[in-house]
């Protein structure tokens, strides 16, 4: 039932609702049929929506009686703890905004009313009269932002680039839109997958990996890039709580970081979709005009960041070739769900070609070297600490360099004390440095410069210095035990850079590519298909 808010939450609201757009305004009334209910919602814009903007759905509708207080300010049937918010609008101030600025004419009809209502706004003058109206709502705004000279193809791009935002949110939502008449979009809520086609385009949205976790009262739904794709910015980056679209709060954002590192560049990030749905008591909507910031618990963020893992865990990750396809789960017999390889040989002393199940892989040598090492060295600071040197190493250091000690890589690889004026001496380090007495000083000092700006940032350096490299060539029983030290490891799909170790050619792209109708494991040699005849009855 739509009421007047009482004055302690009118305080709260006080801003109201900010139309500064065509998009806005669709916004409001799109939210409006969501919260109704809606399965199917239309959208009708007529000079990009300045000259007229409806938007229909098929919502639960509004009674007769409660029509005229449906556009008075501060009146809504939504809100009734500020802190437990369940609907997508709240304030009760969408359609009083669009009455200060247009013309609405508002028909509804709720399904158990015989008959509908008509509400005709013009300012001040508000007249209610009972016509025949299908089940649910049609709003239509005549004159927005009239005089102010917009350009309509300018609306219409917003609205689409709404439209498509929120289909990824609700892909259940059958949703049209037509501009002068002509349909701009039209998707019959055909799912996720669908609406991420919509949003980034079929080659791109092809390449995203399901995502779906359930932990006690939270649920994860979404679409995410792997290795294959990502951006210096999150500006392809969407996320929804409880439906409603929200920017990303920095502790979420880091703790999806976290999940990625080491399989995206440092500086990128994913590409896709995460919606999220919660129990009220994990967060909270900041009440301002644009309802578009969320604080969240911190169980939520580490819900997110396990959540991922356990799909990255549960994938093969190596980087399709030639084409990007959707990347299956295979069966895990390798710590890091890898298939086990067979070496095959060595392509320009770079690469080495190896089978796997069904599959051709194509590894960079040095990649693949880089990250076994990285992985060692890590596994044994983890297990180890800094060991005690056998003779002590001096280090001396420049004037600036002396004020830089103390960081966090630092400390987590050398045992040190200072040793009179620009020195200090080290009394320990990782065991796999022990080896290289002179190299020890280079090392020390690259840590307290900060140029790593992690320890794993600094190990992924110390194990690209000794990596095999390309160029170089390896025999089979090399290659091999390569290969099967890469497989070991907990993430073999990148090296410790981000970039990518393998790629991966399926046969079946193989059998396609060659026009082959089956492969060799299908059973006898496989035939070509036949050529159409070029000149048919010749002889």
């Amino acid at each position: 039932m739509i009421r007047p808010l009482p004055e302690a939450l009118r305080g709260l609201l006080a801003r109201g609702e900010v139309l500064l757009s065509v998009r806005d305004a669709v916004r409001e009334l799109l939210e409006n049929a969501l919260d109704a209910g809606a399965r199917r919602v239309v959208v009708e814009l007529h000079g990009g929506g300045l000259e007229r903007l409806v938007v229909e759905d098929d919502g639960a509708g509004i009674p007769l009686e409660e029509l005229p207080l449906a556009v008075e300010p501060f009146a809504t049937s939504k809100l009734e703890d500020p802190s437990r918010i369940a609907t997508l609008g709240f304030r009760g101030q969408a359609l009083y905004a669009l009455r200060q600025a247009a013309s609405l004419r508002i028909r509804s009809r709720p399904r158990g009313q015989l008959g509908g209502g008509l509400l005709v706004v013009q300012g001040e003058r508000v007249e209610l009269k009972e016509v025949p109206a299908p089940p649910g709502t049609r709003v239509e705004v005549v004159g927005l932002f009239r005089g102010e000279g917009r350009e309509a193809g300018r609306e219409l791009k917003g609205v689409l680039d709404l439209l498509r935002r929120y289909l990824l949110h609700h892909p259940s939502l059958s949703l049209a839109l037509f501009a002068e008449g002509e349909a701009r979009l039209l998707f019959p809520g055909a799912g996720l997958l669908q609406a991420a086609q919509l949003a980034f385009g079929r080659v791109l949205a092809d390449r995203l990996l399901p995502l779906e976790a359930r932990e006690g009262g939270l649920h994860l739904g979404g679409l995410l890039s792997g290795p294959q794709a990502s951006r210096t910015r999150p500006d392809l980056l969407f996320l929804a709580v409880n439906g409603r679209p929200v920017a990303w709060p920095e502790g979420l954002l880091k703790a999806l970081r976290r999940a990625y590192q080491g399989l995206l560049p440092e500086g990128h990030f994913p590409v896709g979709v995460v919606n999220l749905y919660l129990p009220p008591d994990l967060y909270r909507l900041r009440l301002d005009a644009r309802k578009e910031e969320v604080a969240l618990a911190k169980e939520v963020e580490d819900f997110l960041e396990g959540a991922l893992r356990g799909l990255f865990r549960r994938l093969d990750l190596a980087r399709a070739l030639p084409e990007p396809k959707p990347l299956l789960p295979l069966a895990p017999p390798t710590p890091s769900g890898l298939p086990r390889l067979r070496y095959l040989g060595q392509f320009r002393d770079s690469y080495l070609l190896a089978e796997g199940g069904d599959t051709l892989y194509v590894v960079d040598q040095h990649a693949a070297h880089e990250r076994l090492l990285y992985e060692a060295f890590w596994a044994q600071l983890q297990a180890e600490g800094p060991k005690p040197l056998a003779y002590p190493v001096l280090v001396d250091l420049a004037p600036e360099e002396e004020g830089l000690l103390g960081g966090e890589a630092l400390d987590a690889l050398f045992a040190y004390e200072p040793f009179g004026p620009g020195r200090v001496r080290l009394l320990a380090a990782p065991a796999f440095l022990h080896p290289y007495p002179l190299l020890l000083p280079e090392v020390f000092r690259e840590a307290l410069k900060g140029e790593g700006r992690s320890l794993k940032d600094l190990l992924a350096r110390l194990a690209c210095l000794p990596a095999v490299k390309a160029g170089h060539p390896l025999g089979q029983a090399e290659g091999q035990a390569l290969l099967d030290a890469l497989v070991a490891c907990q993430t073999p799909w990148v090296c410790p850079h981000g970039r990518p170790v393998l790629l991966a050619l399926k046969e079946e792209e193989l059998i396609r590519r060659f026009g082959r109708r089956s492969g060799a494991r299908a059973g006898g040699e496989a035939h070509p298909r036949p050529l159409p005849e070029s000149f048919p009855g010749g002889s």
